[in-house]
């Protein structure tokens, strides 16, 4: 009829609800997975700006011990030497000792022997000492021309070895002892070659027990013991 509303089929009604009803769930959705990912964001924002400005207290480990190091060599220990002393002793102010022979250390011979002259006495003793004379005979009274009188003649008492001794040793010694003459063995040498003499008697007489010397008056003499 003309002028009533003609009722509206209920087919367009339910597709309609169930439109709205999606349409609303998919904006909840949206709006959700649009909260968590702007929340996540968010997050991920804010750790790495606190990574960013916090100080970093990890102790980086020790850089390991290089392997070209090299071990250094042991120090070197050196002697250092004294210098030579320069410097030259003090100059020794005391005189050394002259060195003197045995024939130096000796002392002069005595100039006493039986009576004779003093020079005559000391090559007496020298002689005596020498070839170990034990008796010697000095001043004495003879006749004719002998100097035993005047203490310039000396006879040594000796057997036949030693008074060949003592006669070469005097005249080979016969400018430094003074000596004038000498007789032994019924001979004479005044410095030459030995000559033979008369036979006067005896032994003694002869000169074959002693060896006669006679010297001269102003020798200068000077031997030792």
């Amino acid at each position: 009829m003309t002028g009533r509303h003609r009722k509206r089929s209920r087919s367009w009604v339910l597709p309609s609800v169930i439109a709205a009803a999606a349409a609303s769930v998919l904006m909840l959705a949206a709006w959700f997975t649009g909260g968590i990912a702007n929340d996540a964001t968010t997050g991920q924002a804010a750790a790495a700006l606190s990574m960013r400005t916090a100080p970093s207290t990890t102790t980086a480990p020790p850089a390991p011990p290089s392997s070209t190091t090299t071990t250094p060599p042991p120090p070197v220990t050196t002697t250092t030497e004294p210098e030579p002393t320069t410097e030259e002793p003090p100059p020794t102010t005391e005189s050394p000792e002259p060195t003197t022979t045995t024939e130096e250390k000796k002392a002069s011979c005595p100039t006493s022997l039986e009576g004779t002259k003093p020079h005559v006495a000391q090559v007496g003793n020298h002689v005596k000492g020498k070839f170990d004379v034990d008796s010697v005979g000095g001043k004495a009274g003879r006749s004719g021309d002998s100097d035993h009188p005047s203490g310039l003649a000396l006879d040594f008492m000796v057997g036949s070895a030693t008074g060949d001794e003592i006669a070469e040793y005097v005249l080979d010694n016969q400018e430094e002892f003074g000596v004038e003459y000498v007789i032994w063995k019924q001979r004479y040498n005044d410095g030459g070659s030995w000559s033979t003499m008369e036979d006067r008697g005896d032994e003694t007489a002869n000169h074959f027990d002693h060896v006669h010397v006679s010297f001269e008056s102003g020798a200068d003499v000077s031997v030792t013991c």
